[in-house]
């Protein structure tokens, strides 16, 4: 597939904007529709901040975009075994050695301009010079991906500061997956690299279902051993945390008001408890700024899964 066609032929769906800092290497990515109307396809899933040459060229090669699980019918076998990886709550890195520039470039998802590109590399620096060398020895360009943490880029799930290695993927591979000997090389470079590593495990995928009800982590990505698929799972504690820090004032002072109406929107008698809780503290959780109603919910979810 030659994108750089795609998105001169689909201007409605891509986007391709060339680097500031790297004349010549232009960043791809999705617009804002094809997540909202959900109209994703094979070119599209890989315009997660690709970034090709003037020819249409793949120079960064991110991992293809996963979804969550139910979304566009994925799903796994409850009986498979799975690789899970705990998913960080930071944003995403690429670092590549480009050939054609003698140098090795950082990217995120959308730019490789940008402040977030700045933030990145503070994180990632210290490695430029081992992607070089381990491209020199191989001959083989991959673009190793991190999870970025940063107390001035604050989440919803609080995380040590700095650089997760969580992937690597070859200029020319066609689809990501990984595997258990390729997560256990993963730990090896991270330990010479001086970076973190997310948690991972090999299981059966109805265990991680189950887990990740009581997570007070963002959730898993998992890897099917047999069918090849991935997917997202996003921890209720995540999700709820999100949705309630984040929610709008006039809503969330409507939900506070009419407890039926509250436990539609969360979906989930488990709930309940965090329900009652609130509308009790509703004054306090109403002046709270962003963060501290993420603090709040969060202590009181915590509290519940360490008693359970």
């Amino acid at each position: 597939m030659n994108y750089v066609d795609y998105v001169k032929e689909n201007p409605n769906l891509a986007q391709m904007k060339e680097s500031t800092r790297y004349p010549g290497l232009f960043v791809l990515k999705y617009k804002r529709n094809v997540f909202y109307d959900n109209l994703w396809d094979e070119s599209l899933v890989e315009m997660r901040g690709r970034v090709v040459d003037a020819n249409g060229f793949t120079v960064i090669n991110p991992f293809t975009k996963i979804f969550n699980r139910g979304e566009n019918n994925t799903d796994i076998d409850r009986d498979e075994m799975v690789l899970s990886i705990d998913k960080i709550n930071g944003f995403m890195a690429g670092v590549t050695y480009v050939p054609s520039l003698d140098e090795v470039v950082v990217s995120t998802t959308g730019s490789l301009d940008s402040d977030f590109v700045t933030l990145a590399e503070k994180h990632l620096h210290h490695i430029k010079d081992e992607v070089c060398k381990a491209y020199y020895l191989t001959g083989v360009v991959y673009t190793w991906l991190f999870e970025i943490v940063d107390e001035s880029d604050p989440h919803i799930i609080k995380e040590k500061p700095g650089a997760y290695l969580i992937g690597g993927r070859r200029k020319d591979e066609k689809t990501y997956m990984t595997s258990e000997l390729f997560e256990e090389s993963l730990d090896a470079l991270a330990v010479g690299w001086c970076v973190y590593r997310p948690t991972w495990s090999v299981c059966r995928f109805s265990d991680v279902v189950n887990e990740v009800k009581d997570y007070n982590r963002e959730g898993v990505v998992v890897y099917g051993l047999t069918s090849g698929t991935a997917l997202k799972i996003k921890s209720p504690f995540y999700l709820v945390s999100k949705f309630l820090g984040r929610v709008g004032t006039t809503k969330l002072h409507a939900l506070l008001n009419d407890k039926q109406r509250f436990i539609q929107t969360l979906k989930d008698e488990e709930f309940l408890p965090l329900i009652d809780f609130l509308i009790t503290f509703k004054d306090i959780f109403l002046c709270s700024d962003q963060q501290r109603r993420i603090g709040f919910i969060q202590t009181f979810i915590t509290a519940r899964l360490t008693l359970n």
